[in-house]
């Protein structure tokens, strides 16, 4: 899954869930999605925290737009 269906997915999970998820990349190159309360999370490079209201941070929105333009 590319970096924009993981944040949408996240963004409906953490809507179903009523939590906070994060994307990020775990180090294989391919994009994760878990919960913001698992501690794995913090290990993720780059990480978005997503709400339900979709990322919770403005400069999130900025390298994430970044990424997306470079393929990722």
């Amino acid at each position: 899954m590319d970096l924009k269906a993981s944040l949408r997915r996240a963004q409906n999970l953490a809507r179903e869930q009523a939590r906070d998820m994060v994307v990020g990349d775990d180090g294989s190159g391919a994009w994760v999605i878990m919960t913001l309360d698992d501690p794995r999370s913090d290990a993720l490079r780059p990480g978005f925290i997503v709400g339900a209201q979709g990322l919770r941070y403005p400069e999130d929105h900025e390298l994430a737009v970044r990424l997306m333009t470079q393929g990722r």
